[in-house]
């Protein structure tokens, strides 16, 4: 069972989804100048499966799946200025996740 990842104390969540399977899109998203935070948990049915978390106009993560148990993936962006753009998780229907985007407060 996969939990929601966890918020940082001074941010909020501006983005989440899930738990899913495959490829989704979360929408728009405005990012602060600063640090934000781009989180994955996830697990694949068979083997390992691979997630890709994008946030056009800043950039993507790939993250390996396990079959064997969640992985848990924090990533951390450091913005010279704010940006907006769009989240959306790229995988295949074999990996279930929890993804979010967390800003500061």
């Amino acid at each position: 069972m996969l939990s929601p990842p966890e918020i940082r104390p001074g941010y909020r969540q501006i983005a989440s989804g899930g738990p899913r399977r495959g490829a989704w899109d979360l929408g728009p998203v405005q990012l602060a100048k600063g640090v934000s935070w781009v989180n994955v948990n996830c697990v694949a049915d068979a083997g390992a499966g691979r997630i890709t978390l994008v946030v056009d106009t800043v950039g993507e993560f790939t993250v390996d799946c396990p079959s064997t148990e969640a992985r848990i993936n924090v990533n951390q962006l450091d913005l010279a200025e704010g940006r907006r753009g769009r989240f959306h998780i790229e995988t295949t229907d074999n990996v279930q996740w929890i993804a979010s985007i967390q800003v500061p407060k």
